[in-house]
């Protein structure tokens, strides 16, 4: 027993003896992460960018910033970036409720950035609008686009729906699947949370101005619940972003002269697919924030594209696509399609104007890179532009021409790019008959080399 304390008491002496040596020789601590995070900027609005998107944009913006260490937090929609950057602890806060709550957030400055998968509303322009213009080029950032894929479950034997019909189906005037084809099953429409980015698209696209006070649609709370739903439910009908869509049995969507199609990366990549839509971060224009400035030049930089295709969206770096010529296609437009490429840049005005919006300024300086690189040089650029199908024949031909000489007179005075041609089709395959959506979606100028 004796010797028993005698060790116990050796052992605490030696202890005694060696802890000083241990504090003062002991790594330092890192006191920059124990300190409160300083937030670089704040991004709130909708789940379709805020799940994948933007914490991967903000944790490699970060990197080309010098940050180490850099970790996300998730708790449900709601995530926390956060990082050493120049020896101080930094976070970015990113809440994904939908594309609504973005804008009410930057009313409220809780956002410096808000995030929308359509884009701003005119009644929120005006509650914004002490803020100045949220829908100029300093304000309205394009990042990407998606589509809304309509999805029905694996045993549905119907493989396509125009416009006309979805609108039946979500006001409740179609209501059976053997009314389009299909078996003797109940409908069962989905529907989003009327926060959602996503259902507001769908509304746009399919009922316009008028769409129905209320629905017979059961409202869903996320994507996730969506694709459950579809691939468990015989009788359901569902949308989903095009991220979201793998695995589920798609149906092809109709609008205007084109004919059906199941929307893949090349018909989004143009926006021509009906039901495309443009995903958008807005910043305050009223106040200037050198971190949030330099993270909206990222996310349109190719390596911030890069990772928008990395996420399961469509980036907006130019490419090559061929088309298969239509039938009735002009004589120059064939050869263009039989000959030549598209590019998956087409240029659009603002609000159906003479002006061009905010993603046709950036893509001026996309399509100027792109005919930069070694291998583009030599090729033969074509501006085809189209017009609204409302006018008489020779107005459509003049107006046509008109925006595609818009497009080339950029090129040439803001890019220093001449040797453009010009192909003016007036009316040409329309993109949609809608008469409030014809101006902007009609109206376009398409890009095509050889």
């Amino acid at each position: 027993m004796e010797n028993k304390h005698a060790l116990l008491g050796g052992l605490l002496l030696a202890v005694i003896t060696v802890l000083p040596w241990l504090e003062t020789n002991a790594a330092p601590a890192r006191t920059e992460t124990n300190s409160t995070p300083v937030t670089l900027f704040r991004m709130t609005g909708s789940n379709t960018i805020g799940a994948d998107l933007a914490p991967a944009l903000v944790k490699s913006w970060l990197e080309t910033r010098g940050a180490t260490r850099i970790q996300q937090r998730t708790r449900g929609e709601r995530h926390w970036i956060t990082a050493d950057l120049n020896g101080s602890a930094v976070e970015i806060p990113i809440i994904a409720l939908g594309s609504s709550t973005g804008f009410k957030a930057l009313d409220q400055d809780t956002a410096d950035i808000a995030m929308a998968s359509r884009r701003i509303k005119d009644s929120e322009v005006e509650k914004l609008s002490r803020f100045g213009s949220l829908t100029g080029a300093d304000a309205e950032h394009v990042i990407g686009l998606d589509a809304l894929v309509i999805a029905v479950h694996k045993d549905n034997p119907v493989q396509q729906l125009t416009l006309e019909q979805l609108d039946g189906i979500y006001r409740g005037e179609i209501r059976n699947w053997q009314q389009l084809g299909g078996k003797n099953l109940p409908i069962q429409p989905l529907h989003r949370d009327r926060e959602s980015g996503t259902r507001a698209t769908f509304d746009k696209e399919v009922f316009g101005s008028n769409a129905p006070a209320r629905s017979p649609a059961d409202e869903v709370t996320g994507n996730h619940e969506t694709r459950e739903r579809v691939l468990s439910t015989p009788g359901a009908i569902g949308y989903v972003p095009f991220a979201d869509a793998e695995g589920l049995h798609k149906v092809a969507i109709k609008a205007g002269q084109l004919a059906a199609v199941v929307p893949d990366a090349g018909i989004i990549a143009t926006e021509d697919f009906p039901l495309t839509r443009r995903l958008y971060l807005y910043r305050n224009p009223s106040t200037h924030n050198t971190d949030v400035a330099d993270f909206l030049h990222f996310a349109e930089s190719q390596r911030g594209q890069s990772l928008v295709a990395d996420t399961g969206f469509i980036n907006l770096t130019p490419v090559p696509l061929k088309m298969a010529p239509f039938a009735n296609a002009p004589e120059g437009y064939r050869a263009l399609m039989e000959n030549g490429a598209r590019l998956s840049i087409s240029f659009r005005f603002a609000d159906g104007s003479t002006e061009l919006d905010n993603r046709a300024l950036r893509d001026l300086h996309r399509l100027q890179d792109y005919m930069a690189e070694e291998n583009n040089r030599d090729l033969s650029l074509t501006l085809v532009g189209f017009s609204d199908s409302k006018a008489n024949s020779n107005i459509a031909d003049l107006i046509s021409r008109f925006r595609a000489l818009k497009v080339q007179g950029s090129l040439l005075r803001d890019h220093r790019m001449g040797d453009s041609n010009i192909l003016a089709l007036g009316a040409f395959a329309p993109l949609t008959a809608d008469s409030e959506q014809a101006p902007v979606k009609n109206s376009r100028v398409e890009v095509w080399i050889n």
